[in-house]
């Protein structure tokens, strides 16, 4: 973002995360006195927005992350709709995650130091503890299970805080919608408990046994369950063979390598059966061993171990906190209330000698001496000497003459100083109008992309992914901006626009050319179109020449004629598949997916547009789509024979 920009009554200032159905913006609130705060708004991308079954899983991470009020999970403000768009306000935290420390430590070749991994863990076990413990107004258990305890979802704060996130996938009684759909792993394979493979009951046991996850490979510095493919990773879960960390760490001490295997017991009934127990004895082994190691020790080594991205974070918060900031502040005026002040009074040297009155002019007053005394009395006294600045006393000031001059002095100083009322705040507002349209934002424009021809296509948009086509129409703040298209079948295709402020909207047509169709072994790709061979012309007439012995062909060639005419094998088929067996997919989904079928990954992503569909041969497949996020559903589709299967779908 170049700019912040207003949404509802949050300004977003920089945008953090994106995923395939949401944003994430570090954004700032206002209050009154000054009050400004920062925070995060998770908001849904506009390509999900007509998603009713993403769109009630967004409400229920928001109802269900409501209701924990922890110190160790991230705190829901309030879920909001801001132009049809609905978005999660919680707290900002400034800090890594934990797939950040590990990666670290990994391209050291490292573990990470005990005391440390073992505080993370902690922390994390009583968040779901709280989590799991939850109750309602009625007392009834909610039943909650997170189901997704991974490292990207455990944030380290510089101040040394440990928070939970992501509440999306959680199971829980009060969910609305309640039964996950059957062949639907919600999760990370390298994360989840073999009861969650196999797709049985969950308790917080399930979290228990990601708790030991992440606690074994930050003790032994590599990932615990790897393999080839989804498919291994999910066997070697669901089978549990765990490795003794001490066989990968020499370093760990025994009663910590103990505590790890009881979390991740293949059977829920040997492991922790509270995380809380898990975190009771990681807190004895910390202790056990002599030293004390909590929030401050944690801050001090992460801001060590991520000095400069500490001191880039420090400056990105002045920053932010500076942004939005309102510079219109009156100083303070001192304004003199109406017989609040006393009137100037000028007093002279009065040790000297009083001068005397001019001779023959009857008129002339005295001079009068005052000390400090008769001043104070004057004060108190009822004198009317707001519209001079004389001491003569009031009964010598009443005379006719010196009456008409008062009250014409008295009206002139009404009416300016109704006149500087009146005119003071119109200046200022003048002022304050100049101002904010001098400081104000050039208004955004918006760029109108239509892709040729009509396919699902990812935009991308000054580098960085802005969902999928349609919505077409898509609102820049005034600059050039590079807008590029990837379409599944064809090039990539990208320009440049230039957007004005108020201009009208920008019409971009992305004219996409086919890309040759890609080749994967046992999966034809895309049919074969190949051109008719050309006409051969006859050969010109030869000189008879002395007879020849003719030679005789053997029977397997064939004459040249028909080699001519042979048509050449498909170009995209990796195996020979007749014509009349064939049929066609074209596949659709939200998010885009990678594709497996039949048990082999075809390399290609959702949409596959009719242009250039998958060829598979007649009859039933199984499909597998698995998003970035690594969501997983699977379905069974049935190919005729010459005819085009359309599959939609929404990935739950």
């Amino acid at each position: 973002m170049r700019h912040p920009i207003r949404f509802g009554k949050y300004l977003l200032l920089e945008r953090i995360a994106v995923g395939g159905m949401a944003e994430v913006f570090v954004a700032k609130a206002f209050g009154a006195e000054g009050f400004q705060r920062l925070l995060a708004i998770k908001k849904i991308l506009p390509t999900m927005g007509e998603d009713a079954e993403f769109i009630r899983m967004f409400v229920d991470e928001a109802r269900l992350a409501v209701q924990l009020a922890h110190a160790n999970i991230v705190q829901v403000l309030e879920l909001g709709k801001h132009d049809e768009s609905l978005y999660i306000a919680m707290e900002y935290i400034s800090g890594r995650d934990l797939r950040q420390l590990m990666e670290r430590f990994r391209k050291r070749q490292q573990p990470m130091p005990l005391p440390q991994a073992c505080l993370i863990v902690g922390e994390v076990c009583e968040a779901l503890d709280h989590a799991h413990r939850k109750r309602d107004a009625q007392g009834r258990a909610l039943g909650i299970v997170h189901r997704d305890v991974s490292p990207q979802n455990v944030l380290v704060s510089f101040d040394g805080e440990v928070k939970l996130i992501d509440f999306g996938i959680a199971k829980a009684e009060s969910r609305l919608q309640k039964k996950t759909q059957a062949g639907i792993l919600k999760g990370k394979f390298s994360y989840m408990s073999p009861e969650q493979v196999k797709g049985s009951a969950l308790d917080g046991r399930s979290d228990v046994f990601a708790c030991g996850i992440l606690l074994w490979e930050l003790v032994c510095g590599e990932k615990l369950f790897v393999g080839d493919s989804d498919y291994a990773v999910l066997e070697k879960v669901r089978l549990g063979a765990i490795p003794p960390p001490r066989s990968r760490n020499p370093e760990c001490p025994e009663a910590l390598e103990k505590a790890i295997l009881r979390a991740l017991a293949n059977d829920p009934a040997r492991r922790y059966q509270t995380a809380s127990e898990l975190h009771d004895d990681l807190m004895r082994f910390t202790v056990g061993r002599g030293g004390v190691f909590g929030a401050r020790q944690l801050a001090a080594w992460i801001r060590e171990e991520f000095k400069a991205e500490f001191e880039s974070e420090q400056q990105r918060l002045r920053t932010w906190l500076a942004a939005g900031a309102a510079e219109d502040r009156d100083p303070a005026r001192a304004r003199a209330a109406p017989g609040n002040s006393l009137p100037a009074v000028i007093v002279a040297d009065l040790t000297q000698t009083p001068r005397a009155p001019v001779p023959g002019d009857p008129h002339e007053l005295p001079t009068i001496q005052i000390d400090d005394v008769a001043l104070a009395a004057a004060e108190k006294s009822r004198f009317d000497v707001s519209a001079d600045r004389t001491a003569a006393p009031r009964t010598m000031r009443a005379g006719a003459l010196s009456k008409p001059l008062r009250e014409e002095r008295n009206r002139t100083n009404r009416a300016r100083r109704l006149a500087r009322y009146v005119a003071a705040p119109a200046v200022l507002g003048i002022v304050a109008l100049a101002y904010s349209l001098a400081r104000r934002e050039p208004p955004p424009a918006k760029v109108i992309v239509t892709p040729s021809p009509p396919v699902a296509a990812d935009l991308v948009i000054d580098g960085r992914p802005s969902g999928q086509l349609p919505p077409f129409v898509h609102t820049l703040a005034p600059g050039k901006h590079r807008i590029e298209l990837r379409a599944e079948g064809y090039k990539p295709f990208s320009a440049t626009v230039d957007v004005k402020a108020g201009a009208m909207p920008i019409e971009l047509t992305a004219k996409l050319e086919a890309d040759h169709p890609l080749q994967v072994e046992g999966v034809v790709l895309a049919p074969s179109r190949l051109p008719p061979p050309p006409a051969v012309a006859p050969p010109p007439p030869r000189k008879p020449q002395a007879a020849r012995k003719p030679m005789r062909a053997p029977d397997n060639v064939a004459p040249v004629e028909q080699l001519l005419r042979a048509e050449g094998p498909p170009i995209a088929a990796a195996t020979p598949v007749a014509p009349g067996t064939i049929g066609y997919l074209v596949v659709q989904s939200k998010p885009a997916a990678r594709l497996t079928i039949d048990g082999r990954d075809t390399g290609r992503w959702t949409p596959v547009p009719a242009a250039n569909p998958i060829v598979l041969p007649a009859g039933s497949h199984t499909v597998v789509f698995q998003s970035a996020d690594g969501r997983r559903h699977e379905e069974r589709v049935e190919i005729e024979a010459g005819k085009t299967a359309r599959f939609v779908r929404a990935l739950p």
